[in-house]
């Protein structure tokens, strides 16, 4: 069976007065991890929970290859999702899997295969209630994997993981979708994915605020430079006036200036008279630019 794209067309979710997700519209593509970034609070688990028939759209649509989730025939061999939830503390992790066998429609020895595949082999027999988040984050895709799904969607399953945890994941993920598979994977910290995604989706108060690939964004970020100088007054002086806003003085000897190069920063340095200990180019990181991109919403809005 090969993966489907997932789309979300016009997709407005209310609750009330309260509008959690407005007019949003983006796709997940086969072979690709998409990154569904956005603060907490954003409207991405609400979007997740409708695309998998857990709630109800006000307007718009979320499918899979053009066809809504209710309407496909065995979904969990379609599509495979972990949102955070609780499971059972006295239970063992094969034996939450073997409730949800039959209702995904697959034997009980495929249970033992996804543990495997999550790297939970060994971990089987032990009660749940004494797992780790992480453990209980490799659980929740072990579940959504059980019926051999094409497409995952991912609610902050990286959430939890330690360094190691989050490096298994970006490999599996990364197999996944190398394999054709179509991978949604939804978090509040792009830094903490940056390494996983090959596009980002990135949404805050329910509207969409950019689409691209990661390297499309990335292209976005503004240069930047750091200055320093013994002369803090003069620093400080010279940064305001000729700068305004893009300076921020960090330090008493240090101020840093986005949206220019370190050449400009020179040139100016030189005409102005302040003597220069030190200028180098730091451009903006990724995770700046995203909160750049969430924060710009907030001020529309």
């Amino acid at each position: 069976m090969h993966a489907q794209a997932i789309e979300v067309d016009g997709l407005t979710k209310r609750y009330g007065d309260v509008t959690a997700v407005d007019d949003l519209s983006f796709t997940a593509e086969p072979g690709r991890v998409t990154g569904f970034l956005g603060p907490n609070g954003a409207g991405k688990s609400t979007t997740l929970r409708i695309l998998v028939g857990l709630a109800t759209a006000t307007e718009g649509s979320a499918t899979f290859g053009g066809r809504a989730y209710r309407d496909i025939e065995r979904p969990a061999g379609v599509i495979g999702a972990h949102f955070e939830g609780a499971f059972h503390p006295g239970r063992s992790a094969r034996d939450h899997l073997r409730v949800y066998a039959p209702v995904v429609g697959v034997e009980d020895s495929r249970c033992d295969e996804v543990l495997a595949m999550v790297g939970m082999a060994d971990a089987a027999r032990r009660r749940v209630g004494g797992y780790s988040l992480g453990m209980r984050q490799r659980l929740g895709l072990a579940t959504a994997l059980l019926g051999n799904p094409r497409v995952l969607v991912l609610d902050e399953s990286a959430n939890g993981l330690d360094p190691a945890g989050i490096k298994w994941l970006r490999s599996f993920l990364r197999a996944f979708a190398d394999d054709g598979g179509t991978v949604l994977l939804s978090s509040h910290l792009l830094s903490e994915v940056e390494q996983t995604v090959d596009d980002v989706v990135i949404i805050a108060e329910g509207r969409l605020r950019h689409q691209s690939s990661l390297d499309e964004l990335r292209a976005m970020t503004r240069p930047g430079v750091t200055l320093r100088s013994p002369d803090a007054v003069a620093l400080a002086a010279f940064a305001r006036s000729r700068f305004g806003q893009a300076a921020t003085v960090e330090a008493a000897n240090r101020a840093r200036i986005a949206g220019v190069t370190a050449a400009e920063v020179g040139a100016a340095a030189f005409a102005d008279g302040l003597e220069v200990h030190g200028l180098s180019d730091e451009g903006e990181s990724l995770e700046e630019l995203f909160l750049r991109l969430t924060a710009a919403a907030e001020v529309a809005r």
